[in-house]
């Protein structure tokens, strides 16, 4: 049990310190139970540049990697448990155009695919229909199974064997499956344009990735890719997933933290609702060698205390403690207008000393 009115002053001051020092122009916080929230909290500012506009409790955050353990690691277990899929089958059963027989689906799940981390499939491909090919054709960075190496490119793999499998789009089949049975009326891909003004902004033009391009092997190429200009707000980030429509297994989707609270409150109950005990357990247990450099299980990160943990590069991250009982939702802007600064790592690590001791 946690000393919620202690906790909360030190929140609140650590939160607004942040702001302060310019670590993220605004935060949501929601702590949680089972069956209670403790506590929840807006700071800061959602928007600060063409305009501004503050934070509110329902402000609505791009996501972006919280996307694989919410939509692709819940949904994988659904279909472990209706037989659809088995995941120690090649990826190449599911997607025949994927050119690489040794990898599974639990690879994939686990980061140990040997797939590089990240390329920019929106210009080394001719269009999104070609991704599974080219992913099929890429050189492998390690041997399938060995190492721990987190891969948007999986991920984003994976979301296609659901779709194949499924015959549904992944925004259709997260919806069906996950978002309407819980109840999560504000969890979207690609948010409705009526709502987009309550979204926290992320970047100016996307300058993080367009940096990343003119200073690696691709410098020569990115000048014929049409980058957005202006600040992206209720779009998501991710250039990869906004290639595929918004819509991808590796990041894409939008939320708030009051339906954040009801999935962490499904996983704190042992999937009450939506999953069984036995699929819990599988999310919740590391799926990789204990000798690897990151505990990874079915879409989660599994830390030493053994809390499920994982983040997005927008600023945004959840950490579940099946044990303790409790959840924290930490969702920013850190991202806005400029994704330059890594203080969002050491903000994180102290955020959770509060909570978590």
């Amino acid at each position: 049990m946690i000393n919620t009115k202690n906790i909360s002053k030190r929140i609140a001051k650590f939160i607004n310190k942040q702001i302060a020092e310019k670590v993220f122009p605004g935060a949501v916080i929601a702590i949680l139970e089972k069956d209670k929230v403790l506590y929840h909290a807006a700071f800061g500012q959602r928007i600060i540049t063409p305009k501004q506009a503050p934070m509110l409790n329902d402000t609505l955050f791009d996501l972006a990697s919280l996307t694989k353990p919410i939509v692709i690691g819940t949904l994988t277990v659904q279909l472990v448990e209706s037989d659809m899929i088995t995941l120690g089958a090649a990826v190449q059963e599911y997607l025949p155009e994927f050119n690489q027989p040794d990898i599974t689906c639990i690879d994939l799940l686990r980061h140990t695919s040997g797939l590089p981390a990240w390329k920019p499939l929106y210009i080394e491909t001719e269009s999104p229909e070609n991704i599974v090919e080219h992913l099929g054709n890429m050189p492998l960075e390690s041997v399938p199974g060995e190492k721990v190496t987190y891969s948007c490119l999986g991920y984003i793999l994976m979301g296609k064997i659901l779709t194949a499998i499924t015959e549904k789009p992944l925004d259709t089949l997260a919806y069906e499956n996950i978002f309407k049975p819980l109840g999560m009326n504000r969890t979207y891909y690609n948010p409705p344009a009526q709502l987009r003004d309550n979204c926290a902004a992320t970047e100016d033009s996307n300058s993080f990735e367009r940096r990343m391009i003119n200073t690696s092997q691709h410098g020569k190429y990115y000048k014929g890719h049409t980058w957005r200009d202006g600040v992206i707000i209720g779009e998501v980030h991710d250039e990869n997933a906004n290639y595929l429509g918004g819509i991808s297994g590796n990041a894409g989707l939008f939320s708030n933290a009051r339906d954040l609270i009801t999935f962490c409150q499904m996983i704190l109950n042992y999937g009450s609702l939506l999953l069984s005990a036995e699929s819990i357990d599988e999310l919740s247990i590391p799926q990789t060698s204990n000798d690897a450099t990151e505990q990874r299980s079915i879409g989660w990160h599994i830390l030493s205390d053994g809390a499920m943990y994982h983040t997005g590069f927008t600023g945004t991250s959840i950490r579940i403690d099946l044990e303790m009982g409790i959840a924290a939702i930490l969702l920013t802007n850190r991202v806005h207008p400029d994704a330059q600064s890594t203080s969002i790592i050491a903000c994180r690590n102290q955020f959770h000393r509060i909570i978590f001791g």
